[in-house]
Order: C-alpha cells, then sequence, then structure tokens
C-alpha cells in the first residue's frame, strides 16, 4: 500500500509529538514500517523536508524533536539601527555583530533598566571601528574592550553605553534587515563565558536565563556547543547544562 505524503507526516506528529526527543534510527525504523523498501536516499530527503518546512529540527548529532517551539528574533531597536546603518555607511563593514543586554529581560524576573550595547568586531578593524563611532559624534558612552574596573565604575553606573569588542572567528549570526546580529546559542555561550562584562546575568539570574530560553525558543545544541568549543568552554559548559535541574530533558539527550 502506498500512503500520500499528508498521511505519513499526520502519523509521524502523532507518533512523536508526545517524545521529547527521538533518534535517527527510530525516525527511520517509523517510516520503513510504512514503506520497508524506503531507500537510504529517500529517507535522507524526507528529514531534510521536515526540516526545511519547520515541523522537526536537530537538537544534536542523529537526534530531533518536533517543532514546537519559537524562533528567536532579534529586537531591533533606534540605536542598532544607527550602529548598523553607521557600520554600513561609513566603510561598508560586515563583519561584525550587535545586540542589547535588555533583550535578556524576557527571561528574567527582575527586570534590567540599565543596558549595554555590544558590538563585535573582527579583531584588525577594533581600534579604527572604535575610534569612528566614538569621533562621530552620534554615540555617546562608547568603550572599548574594557576591563573588570572599567566596567565596574564606570559602565556599570550608566543608564546604556556602547561596548566595542573583539569578536571570535566563525560565530554564529544572523542577518536581519541588512544587520547582523548574534544568535540565540552564541548570547546564552557569551553570557556563561564572560562573567566581568555581562556582571547582571550571573548566579541565579544566568541559570534563569538559560531555562527560560531553553524552553521557549529553538536551540541548535550543535551550534551551542561548537561555538563553546571555540571559546575552549564546551565542557565546562556541558557541565553546568548538566547540573541544573530545571534544563529540560531534550538537554541531556542532545549533549550527551
Amino acid at each position: 500500500m502506498t500512503y500520500t505524503k499528508n498521511y505519513i507526516e499526520s502519523r509521524l506528529m502523532e507518533h512523536f509529538s508526545p517524545k521529547e526527543v527521538f533518534s535517527r534510527e527510530e525516525l527511520l525504523a517509523f517510516f520503513r514500517k510504512l514503506d520497508p523498501d524506503l531507500k537510504e536516499t529517500t529517507f535522507a530527503w524526507r528529514v531534510f523536508d521536515l526540516k526545511k518546512r519547520h515541523r522537526m529540527r536537530d537538537v544534536g548529532k542523529g537526534v530531533y524533536t518536533i517543532e514546537q517551539k519559537q524562533r528567536f528574533k532579534p529586537e531591533v531597536d533606534e540605536e542598532i539601527n544607527k550602529i548598523g546603518s553607521f557600520l554600513e555607511n561609513s566603510f561598508n563593514h560586515h563583519s561584525y555583530n550587535v545586540w542589547a543586554t535588555n533583550w535578556l529581560n524576557e527571561f528574567i524576573d527582575l527586570q534590567v533598566t540599565s543596558f549595554l550595547y555590544i558590538l563585535e568586531v573582527d579583531k584588525m578593524s577594533i581600534e579604527q571601528v572604535f575610534f569612528s563611532i566614538k569621533d562621530s559624534g552620534k554615540f555617546s558612552n562608547v568603550f572599548i574592550n574594557p576591563d573588570g574596573a572599567t566596567i565596574n565604575h564606570y559602565i556599570s553606573e550608566l543608564p546604556q553605553a556602547i561596548v566595542v569588542v573583539p569578536m571570535i572567528s566563525r560565530a554564529p549570526t544572523m542577518t536581519v534587515k541588512r544587520i547582523i546580529f548574534p544568535t540565540l546559542e552564541k548570547i546564552l555561550v557569551d553570557l556563561y563565558c564572560d562573567p566581568k562584562l555581562y556582571f547582571a546575568f550571573q548566579g541565579e539570574q544566568l541559570v534563569k536565563i538559560f531555562e527560560e530560553a531553553l524552553a521557549k525558543y529553538v536551540i541548535n545544541y550543535s551550534r551551542l556547543l561548537n561555538y563553546a568549543k571555540r571559546r575552549h568552554r564546551e565542557d565546562a559548559l556541558k557541565e553546568f547544562l548538566l547540573e541544573q535541574p530545571g534544563l529540560h530533558n531534550e538537554v541531556i539527550s542532545a549533549i550527551e
């Protein structure tokens, strides 16, 4: 018997939706119950098609979950628009990413009223970008790669500031309306790896951010851990994730 694509997908959703995660082997076994002669190439195409249409997603290598969460969309405010436009118009600079720490308010109970615009730029251009922004007269409170003393004594007292820091090569980013932003995976890793810069989001706040972000949004754990590896903190981040009882079981399946 030959089943229609809609019937197969309906059965797939019914079968796997109750599971937090499932393996490639489980998925292949499911398809072969409906089509015992299914070829590996056809199976690979079906997996690709389901992911492309956001019916399921990767959470690790050969581990999937049914798509039930939102995809993270950056908030573009006037200042971020100004920064993006300045970089593009001043010297057509595209090796950067920018975000604002007030984005994290959706994950925490105690809302942050003072916040930072984090502008990451490739190491070769960081001083050029910093002085161009600072001397333009369009922006105030601009700092370059601040140390702990500068953060504690100056930046922490300001309602908002722009912090220019060096960007890790091949950092995961996304482009929205011509502006380059970090992915949510990158933001989470940076919060964990840079406690001095993100001093307001450590301890219980950091755990809360991870819990809420992982519960609400689609997370690519391979991307998360690959970036943590580039920052030489992969094992430490894994340990942190596994220590938190409030994190979802999908985390365990994805990173072990």
